[in-house]
């Protein structure tokens, strides 16, 4: 299935989802700033997702992002979706499934300043979590029973 071509829309004409469970930090909105100002041809490669009523349902902080960088228009896809196929894309658009290489990025010809400014979470130093193992049941301390 192919999506269309991205149509530039005036900033004033969108609205953010009102029921959009993400938010953004201050730093965070920054960091994303930046980013989008490096790189704006980002944003057509991957363009907002705007229903046809101009409600934004992914894409909501690189809206106000756009924004507050002074952008009149962004790039944007209209789509015709039900609420459920809007909704499914604004939790999933805001997924992140996969994990960092932390070896090849730390062996890699980047520095830490620039996976920072990217966005690129530098927390190597905390112990890999522990395979999900089933809990055993444990003694409660105020009584004999077993806690699952």
């Amino acid at each position: 299935m192919l999506l269309p071509q991205p149509t530039l829309i005036e900033t004033s004409k969108l609205k953010t989802h009102p029921n959009n469970p993400r938010y953004i930090r201050k730093d965070k909105m920054e960091a994303l700033k930046r980013s989008i100002a490096e790189d704006p041809k980002l944003m057509t490669a991957k363009p907002l997702m705007v229903n046809t009523d101009m409600v934004v349902f992914a894409g909501n902080q690189r809206l106000r992002a756009c924004i507050e960088l002074g952008w009149d228009k962004v790039p944007c896809n209209v789509l015709d979706w039900t609420e459920e196929e809007q909704e499914r894309a604004m939790l999933k658009d805001n997924g992140h499934h996969g994990e960092w290489d932390t070896d090849m990025l730390a062996n890699g010809s980047y520095n830490l300043e620039q996976l920072q400014d990217w966005g690129v979470p530098i927390d190597w130093d905390k112990p890999e979590p522990e395979e999900d193992k089933p809990n055993e049941p444990k003694p409660c301390k105020h009584c004999d029973k077993m806690i699952p």
